[in-house]
């Protein structure tokens, strides 16, 4: 269902159901909508709008079931996601049981050869000329940034990381 809500009506639904009026214009709106298109038979957004804005008391607890459903759906869609992280690490796991020197080597390389051009570069034995200073900083940033990448691998991140990353960045944004 295409949610087209007045602004009356997403703030009766922000007011009843507050999860489920904060997703109405973020990227879960299409999941929003979804839930709310069960308020009323035959789907129909003109009928949906309808229902809200007489703010029956039998909508209006309809509404508030439905915003239960709605946080149940996303806490089972959050627990997917673990099972997916989960697999994913077992996976990583399961690899390095067979055979890590590759992934030893090219770490080692890969790590050795980037402190050995930052420190050749900061002593002053690498010359650049002006032409290939600007690519040549570029790509040592490119390197410079995958480092932690490969630190991970070896020795993890935590989900508490994460969340502290997505909360960085979501002040970040404020």
């Amino acid at each position: 269902m295409s949610l087209r809500l007045s602004e009356k009506a997403k703030k009766v639904v922000a007011v009843v159901a507050p999860s489920l009026g904060a997703a109405l214009g973020g990227p879960l709106g299409g999941l929003a909508g979804q839930i709310l298109g069960g308020l009323v038979s035959g789907g129909k957004v003109a009928d949906l709008e309808e229902a809200i804005l007489t703010q029956k008391p039998e909508t209006l607890l309809a509404l508030k079931k439905l915003e239960q459903d709605y946080i149940l759906k996303l806490e089972e869609l959050g627990v997917e996601q673990h099972k997916v992280e989960a697999a994913d690490r077992s996976s990583a796991r399961d690899l390095a049981k067979v055979n890590m020197r590759p992934q030893m080597l090219l770490s080692l390389l890969f790590i050795g050869g980037y402190f050995i051009i930052l420190s050749a570069f900061f002593v002053g034995k690498i010359e650049i000329s002006p032409e290939l200073k600007e690519p040549f900083l570029i790509l040592l940033g490119v390197i410079t940034a995958n480092v932690p990448s490969i630190m991970q691998f070896w020795f993890g991140t935590s989900s508490g990381s994460q969340r502290k990353t997505d909360i960085l960045a979501e002040q970040a944004v404020k």
